[in-house]
């Protein structure tokens, strides 16, 4: 049983880093069995991995076909920034309530470096993805404050979504400086304590995110998200 969750894990990750690379293809249905042997996996914990990624959305399950890439449907952007909105709040004013421990001033200086990082890369690459991958891990700093491992473990479920959602609202003109803005209100708010002005931004914050996502979406249905 041990073995078989190993191999089932090894083929997860295996796939994780096909999607993370961009080698699998829109549109195109892989074998099961065929990728099971290129992962160097059994077909059943390499089909176990598939159905774990279908769960998360990252695939879907043709029978006696294979599987293929899932594309971001408006439910899937929707749903993931309804569950973003509803673990940072409450791990927000957990952190904010708790600012003048040694723990709170250690995820308040973490945060502080996170924007500093997304600061530098706006004056030098000004990439998308670079500032997108920074602004993950400022959120996901607040969600680690509260040392709630299955709350962590549903965030990490939606953590490549969360990323790529990220980059794409970047690609909008000045997101990536008012994201910087509101994030430094964020350590503002703790500071004072302002607990509903953190639900507040934190909705707004989210809430523009989706909006650009979903106009991206109405605008270019074809083109995959992910």
């Amino acid at each position: 049983m041990k073995d078989t969750q190993l191999l089932q894990v090894q083929a997860y990750d295996y796939l994780i880093d096909l999607i993370k690379k961009g080698e699998l293809e829109f549109g195109k249905i892989y074998s099961l069995n065929k990728m099971a042997q290129k992962a160097g996996v059994s077909r059943t914990p390499f089909r176990d991995a598939v159905l774990c990624l279908e769960q998360e959305r990252y695939l879907d399950v043709f029978p006696s076909k294979g599987f293929a890439l899932h594309n971001m449907t408006r439910e899937d952007i929707i749903e993931t920034y309804q569950i973003r909105n509803a673990i940072e709040v409450y791990c927000l004013k957990q952190l904010t309530l708790n600012l003048n421990t040694s723990r709170g001033q250690e995820y308040f200086l973490k945060l502080s470096q996170k924007i500093a990082n997304q600061q530098e890369i706006i004056q030098t690459t000004y990439s998308n993805e670079d500032f997108g991958r920074k602004d993950y891990e400022f959120h996901r700093s607040i969600v680690q404050y509260t040392a709630n491992e299955s709350m962590l473990e549903i965030y990490r479920r939606f953590m490549y979504r969360i990323f790529w959602l990220n980059v794409t609202s970047f690609s909008k003109e000045g997101r990536m400086a008012d994201t910087i803005t509101e994030h430094m209100t964020f350590l503002e708010m703790m500071q004072t304590g302002d607990l509903h002005g953190l639900e507040t931004l934190t909705e707004h914050h989210l809430t523009v995110a989706q909006d650009i996502n979903l106009q991206l979406l109405e605008q270019h249905p074809t083109q995959p998200m992910i």
